[in-house]
C-alpha cells in the first residue's frame, strides 16, 4: 500500500488538535480556537489563544497562581493555499500585523507557523534572520518535510509544537 503524504489542511488540523489538547502546555494553555481569523486585509487559516496560567489540580494551580504570570499568548498559522504570493514584504506586512494585534490586545507572546507544499526555500533566509523575541516563526514545507525557524528563543521552541 502506498503511503500518501498528509495535505497542509491535514496538518493544521493537526497542529490545531494537538494545541488545544495540550501540547503547548509546556509554554502555554491554549484555549481557544478561531478559524479563518482575518486580521487587516490577510486572512488566517487559524489563531489559537490562551494564557501562561496553567490549569491543574489543587496544588499545582495554586503554584501556578502564585508563581506563573498570567501573560496572553497567541499562534497564527497561514498557509500558502489561500496566498497568491508569499515573499519578502508579504511576510515583513503579516508580521507587522501580528504586532499590532500583540499590542491590541496585550499579547507577549506569539507564533507564526507557515505550512507550505511549494518551494519555500526564497523564504528560508527571511525567517532565519527574524530574532524578534517576543514571537517565533516557523516555515514548514510538507512535501520535504522541513522546517525552518525564526532566531529567537520562541522560534527554535516552536518545533516542539508540530511534527512532519
Amino acid at each position: 500500500m502506498e503511503h500518501v503524504s498528509p495535505t497542509v489542511e491535514e496538518h493544521i488540523a493537526k497542529l490545531e488538535k494537538g494545541l488545544m489538547s495540550g501540547r503547548g502546555r509546556w509554554i502555554a494553555d491554549f484555549n481557544e480556537s478561531h478559524r479563518n481569523f482575518r486580521l487587516g486585509d490577510v486572512e488566517f487559516d487559524l489563531l489559537i489563544e490562551g494564557n501562561t496560567r496553567m490549569k491543574g489540580f489543587l496544588l499545582s494551580r495554586l503554584f501556578s497562581f502564585l508563581l506563573n504570570p498570567n501573560y496572553p499568548v497567541s499562534c497564527f498559522v497561514l498557509s500558502t493555499k489561500s496566498l497568491q504570493k508569499l515573499d519578502q514584504n508579504f511576510l515583513k506586512k503579516v508580521l507587522a500585523l501580528i504586532r499590532s494585534y500583540m499590542k491590541k490586545k496585550e499579547v507577549k507572546w506569539s507564533w507564526l507557523f507557515i505550512f507550505s507544499s511549494e518551494r519555500t526555500r526564497s523564504l528560508k533566509s527571511a525567517v532565519e534572520k527574524i530574532d524578534d523575541q517576543t514571537f517565533g516563526v516557523v516555515l514548514i514545507d510538507v512535501d520535504s518535510k522541513e522546517m525552518f525557524h525564526s532566531d529567537s528563543y520562541l522560534g527554535k521552541q516552536a518545533k516542539r509544537f508540530v511534527k512532519v
